[in-house]
């Protein structure tokens, strides 16, 4: 599969991870490389560092993820917002992940995240108490996926998972 989520709040990441009954890696920015500690892990673990600066750099890290995912023993997580929200609001989606799916022909998977950003908003360094909520929806099929239609299969997952925004 090609999860793709919302992008609330850092708060998303454990709570995708301890939900998410998925093996999967994270498709993520390359600057978390250089966090002590996670960037390693993450590497470690097999995720997939992407040059937001770079389109050529960019492409070969999605090439890395669609080589990840033929090997069929994990599926792709990641954010198509490209960061986190700064007011709640959903953001303009990337192709990236829509990409990969036209390539393969993986089914993609919308998750809406609701109250992460309450809980944690971008530039906070504390925990506001709070429910968070993780909406899982039906995999869409992107069998006929192409160049004609990569931005209506955008549309239609985006509003799939602003249709369960609070």
């Amino acid at each position: 599969y090609i999860f793709v989520a919302n992008h609330q709040s850092i708060y998303d990441i454990p709570l995708v991870y301890g939900w998410l009954n998925n093996n999967f890696k994270w498709i993520m920015k390359k600057e978390l490389r250089r966090l002590p500690f996670i960037g390693k892990t993450c590497e470690i673990m097999g995720h997939i560092f992407i040059d937001r600066s770079n389109p050529l750099r960019a492409k070969q890290s999605l090439d890395i993820a669609k080589q990840k995912l033929k090997q069929g023993n994990s599926s792709i997580f990641l954010f198509p917002e490209g960061t986190r929200t700064r007011n709640g609001q959903l953001l303009h989606f990337k192709h990236g992940a829509f990409t990969i799916a036209r390539d393969l022909h993986l089914p993609i998977v919308p998750v809406t995240i609701n109250g992460a950003f309450d809980a944690i908003p971008k530039g906070l360094n504390y925990i506001t108490p709070g429910t968070i909520e993780m909406i899982i929806h039906s995999p869409i099929d992107t069998t006929n996926l192409n160049d004609e239609n990569l931005n209506e299969m955008v549309d239609k997952v985006k509003n799939t998972i602003e249709s369960k925004l609070k």
